[in-house]
């Protein structure tokens, strides 16, 4: 018998194969399967929206001190404290404030102003609730009055009689000029600039000002205070407070029909212009103008 004969049986039709729809299917569900496990487990979706806890513990040393700052500027200690709950830390919330300013304190915060404002802010906050921590030896001395002031106090005519010299005067190399080594030189204060301000329409987020605080490689500088103006008033928001929009992002509501300044107070100068919000489309959706405006180190 031919071969031909075998598939086609007595009756001339042909014999049923291996390979059926059934299998088919089969194959196809279980590639589909493999496919999604794959990708889920080398190509995980990108969580957004994390709470205050679920950040790194460095990241979470960052926003505390952002609370720190928040509070030294608006007084609402409610506020502070429950944003400092709101980490779960596991131990009393103003324990792990101080303890997150000793890191930093020790880490390089205290290498400039802003930092050093930070830091006293933190144990502002958490010594005023009787906490203490490592942060107070390592902040420098507040300035004080100097010995050539003090002196200006003395009368002039006090009638103190002047001592002749009897040795020549030391020279500079000597133990004033090593006291003047000791004394600690001046920080420098960190200055940013405004770069750009575009306007945008989004009608989830209108009539807002998205305000980012970033280095010369674009990196985010958490706890930097940016100000907004109008009229006779005025409100500070702190970069870095959410969390999910990343360490250079703030942000400021808007009201219709009102002009206004942002700069950051003693370290950027106002935006040329003033912003303000307005009717706009996206779509044929209507909501209202939104800015984004970033300040870049200098």
């Amino acid at each position: 018998m031919t071969l031909r004969d075998q598939l086609t049986g007595a009756t001339g039709e042909r014999a049923p194969g291996y390979f059926s729809y059934a299998v088919f299917a089969f194959s196809l569900i279980a590639g589909i399967a493999l496919g999604l496990a794959l990708t889920r487990v080398h190509g995980p979706l990108q969580r957004g929206n994390a709470e205050p806890w679920q950040l790194r513990a460095e990241d979470g040393q960052h926003y505390m001190i952002a609370i720190a700052l928040e509070y030294a500027y608006k007084g609402d200690l409610p506020a502070a404290l429950n944003k400092l709950i709101a980490m779960r830390p596991a131990q009393d919330p103003l324990d792990a404030l101080a303890e997150a300013a000793c890191a930093l304190g020790s880490g390089g915060y205290l290498r400039s102003e802003s930092g050093i404002q930070a830091i006293r802010s933190a144990e502002a906050l958490y010594s005023s609730q009787g906490r203490a921590g490592c942060a107070e030896q390592l902040l420098p001395q507040e300035a004080s009055i100097s010995a050539p002031a003090l002196a200006t106090d003395i009368a002039p005519n006090a009638g103190f009689a002047t001592p002749l010299p009897t040795k020549p005067p030391l020279p500079d190399s000597g133990a004033d000029a090593a006291i003047r080594r000791l004394a600690p030189s001046p920080t420098p204060q960190r200055s940013f600039e405004a770069r750009s301000a575009r306007s945008f329409c989004d009608a989830a987020n209108p009539a807002l000002i998205e305000a980012r605080v970033v280095d010369y490689l674009g990196r985010g500088i958490p706890g930097q205070r940016i100000r907004v103006r109008w009229a006779d008033q005025e409100d500070v928001f702190v970069s870095g407070l959410k969390v999910d929009r990343g360490d250079a992002y703030a942000d400021f509501q808007m009201d219709e029909g009102i002009d206004y300044t942002i700069d950051m107070p003693d370290a950027a100068e106002p935006l040329g212009a003033s912003l303000s919000t307005g009717a706009c489309y996206t779509g044929n959706r209507r909501a209202l103008k939104s800015w984004r405006v970033t300040f870049v180190e200098t």
